[in-house]
């Protein structure tokens, strides 16, 4: 064994590196352009229900309308997002959900529009101890108890059973 000076300071430099890529990251927002981060530097949020304003403006009459909806994502804000841009920008998807045939009969009419999302609530998803996805019930309640938040949601969505469960099932268990 060497007696060097040096070897306790590249010990503590090592383990340095190893406690920074151990500790979790504190960070809420990795947009290049931070100052137009969709959910205002906080896209890294997950387990989140969301709502989007979508805010038109008649070329025609130039008056605005306001339409809501009110969504959920078990990933990042930012994957969900992402979905989201896709379903505005590819006319296959653009049955995927309310907010997206809402955009579809927007660029339609050649309206301008934009955008607002927002964090409404934080949940916990499917729990397979309690059998419950509060994610999921709190997007329900939502769209129930406060229609004026959803006025793009329909109410017949709301009986689909709970997505955030197949992560349990067997067939999805690696083998």
């Amino acid at each position: 064994m060497t007696d060097s000076p040096e070897a306790p300071e590249s010990l503590n430099n090592l383990q340095g590196q190893l406690l920074k890529t151990i500790e979790p990251s504190n960070t809420t927002c990795n947009c290049r352009d931070r100052p137009n981060c969709p959910l205002k530097g906080k896209c890294l949020e997950s387990a989140i229900v969301y709502q989007a304003t979508v805010t038109a403006t008649n070329p025609t009459t130039a008056t605005e309308t306001k339409e809501t909806y009110i969504g959920l994502t078990d990933t990042t804000f930012k994957i969900r997002y992402g979905n989201h841009k896709q379903s505005f920008k590819n006319e296959k998807l653009k049955n995927a959900t309310e907010l997206s045939k809402h955009i579809w009969i927007l660029k339609e009419k050649k309206t301008d529009y934009t955008i607002e999302w927002t964090i409404v609530d934080k949940a916990k998803s499917y729990n397979n101890s309690s059998k419950r996805c509060h994610l999921c019930l709190q997007e329900n309640f939502y769209i129930l108890c406060h229609p004026e938040l959803a006025s793009l949601n329909q109410k017949s969505g709301i009986i689909n059973s709970c997505r955030h469960k197949n992560k349990f099932l067997l067939s999805k268990h690696p083998t």
